[in-house]
């Protein structure tokens, strides 16, 4: 396993693609695809064209058929006679027949597991070890030929598995689980290494950021164990639009990154393709290894391939419940605090999304003060009663927040600081790799038998990329089970610190506290415009609590995709609409204009809606 409190990227094998290489000692590679329609020869020119002036480093363009794959003659083409030298994949899902056409033209092509020669029914068939070892068999008959020509042509070949489009067969055996992603393109990678073929990159994609991570450590521990180290394509697919999307792809990519592990990236977002390349460029730089420090070495806690939340006891805030399997709960300073002489007020904020009450939260230990302020009896926030550090160690209160500026000095911990039953943890801002520190504090705080809360602790400086930065950093502990508050500090105020932790917990996946939106990015395949579409239903559905809803602009990974969702809209036709419970589609062929509404009746059906309560005042906050 890699040394995660000192990590370095995974080395990986060079895999060629038109002029580029990725992995090995090659920069990351920012990719992103087409949304025109692939029979729509000049629309998915010029847009290939345009993401390539935006700094796209490969283009991918669906063939859903052999007819959409012919058409990639005549782009490729196109492309090179305007200059562009831009490599360009095709992604294939249903057809081996448009594969064998596309490997003529492009550089890369991208397959499914789950639907190159397996597929998924609306229920499930039943297998048995004979039958499923034919399966096996089947792949690689369909898959062969394939790798052959890509062989012979010097094209590389993706092997993408997608959560949401596990096969029939893989889900019989394994499950819907991370083992059935992973094993899904191992069966793949037999059939290139049995034709002595290692031109290969891999994806683990799903909607669910600690689904992707858990994905992709796993299947580089079996790659490296028992293959070849493939490089990786590495991205959160349905990521959604907006801050939403860019906080999810920053949880599931910036976490991998920030681990070594990734090669090239794709940032899957409900909106133009242009507008993905600048977000993935600024999750390269601000996940730079380079800037990582060493931390000593110290047996890990914690299972580095499946999620699993530390064990804490529940610690008492005032009513604030923290810890154990309560929520993880959000904190603030007040940014004018932090200039205070020590012994002065500083202002330590807790609070509820629904709420929005900011409570007095416990002081650090190493800088003993009085916690106490009084909030205007007409402001919307209230305030807890005071805690008092003092400064002698045989004095504390009963819960104590103890910061660590650097984890290598835990040792030297007075002792009888650690007989206090009763203690927060949490790093400071020394050195710059925040992740390894907090990881290294849960394993010393297990080789100690403590199993004291951890608050997790961050700055916002307001910027896109500072938050992109925020959510990469405390999804990775996130992922890792660590951490039973966030805590955001800065200059914003603490009310948009505060929502800007519960965005990151819900990116992460660990809390819910607005509607959760599982969106597609537009492609070739989508079959009406999504990001309209998106946008209504996010109009009429932003209010509702505690409901995820799956916008999928066709069925390729509709169903899997949607299997945590409570409440499907899929591409069913041209213009038509399909409605989703769950997995289970219970309205077909609704026209498009219609199908919004025919949504929220659906809800309303299920006992889920409720009507718009009228906006709070703002004023004085």
């Amino acid at each position: 396993m890699p040394d995660r409190f000192a990590p370095v990227r995974r080395r990986t094998l060079r895999v060629r693609v038109g002029n580029r290489w990725i992995g090995g000692d090659e920069p990351i590679l920012v990719q992103s695809m087409t949304t025109t329609n692939t029979k729509d020869i000049d629309a998915t020119v010029f847009q290939t064209l345009e993401l390539a002036k935006a700094g796209c480093e490969l283009v991918r363009i669906t063939a859903p058929t052999q007819k959409d794959a012919e058409c990639l003659q005549e782009i490729v083409a196109k492309v090179r006679a305007a200059g562009c030298d831009v490599p360009i994949s095709a992604d294939i899902h249903f057809q081996p027949r448009a594969a064998m056409e596309a490997v003529k033209w492009v550089e890369k092509v991208r397959v499914n597991p789950g639907n190159f020669v397996d597929s998924k029914s609306p229920t499930p068939r039943e297998y048995d070890d004979s039958s499923f070892a034919t399966g096996v068999q089947k792949v690689y008959d369909a898959f062969s030929p394939l790798v052959r020509i890509a062989k012979d042509r010097g094209v590389c070949l993706r092997i993408g598995t997608n959560h949401g489009s596990l096969s029939d067969r893989i889900m019989w055996k394994y499950g819907d689980t991370i083992e059935g992603m992973v094993e899904s393109a191992l069966e793949y990678v037999r059939v290139c290494e049995a034709e002595n073929f290692d031109q290969i990159v891999f994806s683990m994609k799903s909607s669910n950021p600690r689904v992707v991570v858990q994905a992709y450590r796993m299947l580089a521990m079996r790659l490296d164990n028992e293959h070849k180290p493939y490089p990786f394509h590495v991205g959160v697919t349905e990521a959604g639009d907006g801050e939403d999307g860019r906080l999810k792809s920053s949880v599931g990519i910036g976490a991998l990154l920030l681990d070594g592990i990734g090669d090239t990236i794709r940032v899957s977002l409900t909106e133009d393709p242009v507008h993905e390349i600048p977000v993935a460029k600024a999750l390269v730089k601000l996940c730079d290894l380079a800037t990582l420090e060493h931390t000593a070495s110290l047996a890990e806690a914690l299972d580095y391939y499946a999620f699993q939340r530390r064990e804490t006891p529940v610690l008492h805030l005032g009513p604030l419940a923290v810890g154990g399997r309560e929520k993880i709960a959000v904190g603030a300073s007040d940014p004018g605090s932090e200039t205070l002489p020590k012994g002065e007020r500083r202002l330590e904020w807790i609070g509820t999304p629904d709420t929005h009450a900011l409570r007095a939260d416990v002081a650090t230990v190493w800088e003993p003060r009085a916690v106490e302020f009084a909030i205007p009896p007409k402001h919307p926030l209230t305030a807890l009663t005071s805690s008092r550090i003092l400064a002698g160690l045989s004095d504390f209160p009963s819960l104590v927040e103890i910061e660590v500026e650097d984890p290598s000095h835990l040792d030297r911990l007075p002792q009888d600081l650690l007989k206090s039953p009763h203690l927060f943890w949490s790093c400071g801002g020394k050195g710059n790799n925040p992740i390894a520190h907090y990881r290294y504090l849960a394993a010393w705080l297990a080789r100690n038998g403590r199993q004291d809360p951890i608050i997790l602790r961050g700055h916002s400086d307001g910027t896109p990329e500072g938050n992109m930065l925020l959510a990469a950093r405390f999804g990775s502990l996130l992922v890792d089970g660590i951490g039973d508050m966030l805590r955001v500090d800065g200059a914003v105020g603490p009310r948009m610190c505060m929502h800007l932790g519960y965005d990151i917990l819900q990116a992460a996946g660990v809390r819910r506290t607005k509607p959760e939106y599982v969106a597609c990015p537009s492609c070739g395949r989508t079959l009406f415009d999504l990001q309209t579409t998106t946008q209504k239903i996010r109009a009429r559905t932003a209010h509702l609590k505690n409901i995820s809803i799956a916008i999928m602009g066709c069925i390729v990974n509709g169903p899997g995709e949607m299997a945590d969702a409570d409440f499907g809209y899929v591409g069913g036709a041209p213009s038509k609409v399909n409605l989703y419970v769950g997995r289970d589609c219970v309205k077909k062929n609704i026209p498009e204009e219609e199908a919004p509404e025919a949504l929220v009746t659906l809800i309303k059906e299920h006992g889920r809606w409720s009507e718009p309560a009228d906006s709070l005042s703002e004023s004085g906050t």
